[in-house]
């Protein structure tokens, strides 16, 4: 299928619930609305989570990368561009564009889906007729990527928080930008993470206690690119990794 055909995209103004002291959106809020236009576009394509339910199947996100340009400023009106693109049989990615009104691209990010069986809680192969709709002959927004991310033997900076019942999601766990929030709430500097990447490795439910710690990739460059490790607290069992990095 022709990339033109399946590109799927919205226009989102930027509200204040979404922006942070500098009056621009916060990073969080930008994954917020890719999740929202990925439900969306699959919604229209119809294979989104309510499709699959019915089927005993959901989609999980398992990576997900970004890079902001620009943050668009408070009441800012922007357009989200997303279609589906390819897939490795276990993985389906999907790439999106963020766009100010004058068409500049300010944003990048390919995600990383799976397929997971409901009750299982174990990833299946995505059907083809699924895969078929990816266009095979574009190149991503970013680079497909096997980052090292790395567990973090002792943390500059921790801190603790319990799940509540507004963390989740339609599966019934946590929201995958909730992870993103608890990951760069522990960053002690000032300055605004524009780039994160971040994988989801187990999931967390209603009542448990994560941990969410940091420390700087490099001892040379300490205040600008970190690495992240958020546990749960019970069995320290490892939920989610990423690397967060600023200008």
């Amino acid at each position: 299928m022709d990339k033109n055909e399946i590109i799927y995209q919205e226009e989102f103004k930027i509200r204040a619930s979404e922006i942070d002291s500098d009056q621009k959106a916060t990073l969080p809020a930008l994954c917020n609305l890719l999740q929202e236009i990925a439900g969306n576009h699959a919604q229209e394509l119809h294979f989104d989570i309510t499709d699959l339910r019915e089927n005993k199947l959901t989609w999980v996100l398992h990576r997900l990368s970004v890079k902001i340009d620009r943050f668009p400023d408070w009441r800012e009106t922007i357009s989200i561009k997303t279609w589906p693109s390819s897939g490795d049989g276990l993985r389906a990615y999907r790439d999106f564009q963020i766009l100010d009104k004058d068409n500049n691209v300010i944003g990048r990010s390919l995600s990383y889906w799976l397929m997971m069986n409901i009750e299982s809680r174990r990833p299946v192969r995505i059907p083809k007729k699924i895969l078929q709709m990816a266009p095979h002959d574009t190149d991503h927004v970013l680079p497909i990527q096997d980052t090292d991310f790395t567990e973090i033997e002792a943390a500059d900076h921790d801190q603790s928080f319990r799940v509540r019942k507004s963390d989740l999601d339609l599966n019934r766990h946590v929201n995958n930008v909730r992870y993103i929030e608890w990951a760069l709430a522990c960053r002690p500097d000032k300055d605004k993470p524009t780039d994160i990447d971040i994988k989801f490795t187990a999931e967390s439910v209603l009542g448990d206690t994560v941990n969410a710690r940091c420390c700087p990739t490099s001892s040379s460059n300490p205040h600008s690119n970190y690495n992240h490790q958020i546990k749960r607290e019970s069995d320290q069992q490892t939920l989610a990794l990423a690397i967060s990095k600023s200008g």
